[in-house]
């Protein structure tokens, strides 16, 4: 079946792609552009490798992060976008699903966006890692890290979290369509009555009645995203520390990850998500 996605996904990156080069590069790049002129005290000398390896990791996280948190900020408010700018009806004019045009902006926004701004830090990490060392311990710090294991080291864990921001993406489905359908449906203040009433709701649930599902599923739901980048953060450190394979880690830790999948409270967290984007594609439809 013939899909228009990458025309729509195309369409996003020619709207919003100065937004996102600068949230995915400006960080990096001011903090290399400010570390000649600060001082970093206070970090552990005894295995400058790790360090390093650290601090990469650290900026590839650091990446994802901010676009992620930028794309839950702006997603609310696209779902009434092409209403607003009048594009709504240009959009209906042509063969493409309304189904598809959401499912590309939140694609873009959720999940391609972010992956761009780990990219871009992951590739920014290793000047950001050398300038940390030197800034610490002097040149000879820096000079003395193997940066080829460091490099190494890198590969697999920059793969686990690069697969984990699909896992994110869809533990975060439920939150993003529901607020997505709240705004096309109720306006401005959709996102504000999700977010305070709901709050109020599950917690008079909780406190008054003791009925706790609620307030434990949405609490289930947070371990669940905290969990899909590392699953078994333990474990990584025991690696890292023995030296043990970090592609057998790799493995081991993107299975239990998977394996959270397979339960009944991703089941109904997809079906919420199913029910969020079936407001939003029927706000859509109806052109407004």
């Amino acid at each position: 079946m013939h899909t228009h996605l990458p025309t729509l996904l195309l369409r996003e990156w020619m709207q919003h792609k100065r937004g996102w080069l600068i949230a995915a590069f400006a960080p990096p790049l001011l903090f290399l552009a400010l570390l000649p002129f600060g001082r970093v005290s206070g970090l552990p000398q005894e295995h400058p490798e790790l360090l390093a390896l650290a601090t990469l990791l650290v900026a590839a996280v650091s990446g994802y992060g901010i676009c992620l948190l930028v794309a839950l900020f702006q997603l609310p408010g696209l779902a009434r976008r092409d209403v607003q700018d009048r594009s709504i009806e240009f959009w209906l004019s042509l063969p493409g699903r309304p189904s598809e045009s959401v499912a590309a902006t939140v694609l873009a926004h959720a999940w391609l966006a972010p992956l761009g701004g780990a990219v871009a830090g992951a590739l920014l990490g290793l000047p950001i890692a050398l300038g940390v060392l030197a800034a610490q311990g002097g040149a000879g710090m820096a000079a003395s890290v193997p940066w080829g294991q460091v490099a190494a080291a890198a590969v697999p864990l920059l793969l686990r979290g690069l697969v984990g921001t699909l896992l994110m993406l869809l533990w975060l489905l439920p939150a993003i369509l529901t607020l997505m359908a709240a705004s096309a449906w109720l306006k401005r203040l959709g996102v504000p009555l999700v977010l305070v009433g709901g709050g109020v709701a599950v917690a008079v649930l909780d406190t008054a009645y003791g009925i706790s599902g609620p307030r434990q599923a949405l609490q289930g739901l947070g371990e669940h995203i905290n969990r899909t980048l590392v699953h078994d953060a333990p474990a990584l450190a025991e690696a890292l520390k023995t030296g043990a394979s970090l592609w057998q880690w790799l493995l081991h830790d993107l299975g239990g990850a998977l394996a959270g999948l397979a339960s009944l409270a991703f089941a109904g967290w997809l079906a919420v998500a199913a029910a969020g984007f079936a407001l939003v594609v029927a706000r859509r439809a109806r052109g407004g």
